[in-house]
């Protein structure tokens, strides 16, 4: 039996539901709260002021209404993670989606040949799978900056993240002083950081993130995009 989800934002939480059981102080406090937030990140990551808006707009009314037999955005928070962080990385891959389809209609060429013709000829997209775009891009960017670094600063990452070992502990496995192991901590974590910000500009160049957004968007993520 699947284990209940304990949250670690229950003032959140609370309030989100009591968005949902109809409140309409509630619902007009988190349109007042989160909308002028939402707008001005999503026009700090790339999008326009009208992109901005309309996601937004499209955000709210799906947070209050849902299709026949489907759940509403916001019955899907269930408060891993600030609602700010959930709403905000929900409108972040709404933008990510919308950026790609426009990407993809300003890549059509002109053609004398039918349309039929063209894509026949065109590779399609791929089929959508459960994971979302905003997801598999800060996956696909995690895992090829750690593709990019060796066995030996891989391990020092684990050991002191996953395993919760300290600095001195490794020193004496490895036979380091606990300053080498502090530089190639540091050093890790620097060429990391900077190539997954590479990364996540190489494959959507309009996309404008610090290193707090891309934090902030993986706190989110787990919660919001599956």
């Amino acid at each position: 039996m699947a284990q209940p989800v304990t949250s670690t934002h229950e003032q959140d939480l609370n309030f989100a539901q009591s968005v949902l059981s109809a409140n309409s102080a509630a619902a007009a406090e988190l349109r007042s709260r989160y909308h002028g937030r939402l707008v001005g990140v999503l026009c700090a990551r790339g999008a326009s002021a009208t992109e901005a808006e309309d996601l937004v707009a499209d955000l709210w009314s799906d947070c209050f209404a849902a299709p026949p037999n489907r759940q509403t955005l916001l019955s899907k928070y269930q408060g891993r993670c600030a609602l700010e962080s959930w709403l905000l990385t929900v409108a972040t891959n709404r933008l990510v989606d919308l950026k790609r389809r426009q990407t993809f209609r300003v890549e059509i060429p002109a053609s004398e040949r039918s349309s039929d013709d063209f894509f026949d000829r065109r590779p399609q997209p791929e089929t959508a799978s459960h994971e979302e775009s905003l997801l598999k891009l800060l996956r696909g960017a995690i895992r090829n900056a750690f593709a990019k670094r060796d066995s030996e600063a891989v391990m020092l990452l684990k050991l002191v993240h996953l395993h919760q070992l300290t600095q001195r502990e490794i020193a004496r496995m490895w036979g380091w002083h606990e300053s080498k192991v502090s530089r190639a901590l540091e050093v890790a974590r620097e060429s990391i950081a900077r190539d997954i910000m590479m990364e996540l500009k190489r494959v959507d160049p309009w996309l404008d993130l610090q290193w707090e957004d891309f934090l902030e968007l993986c706190a989110g993520s787990t919660e919001a995009l599956f």
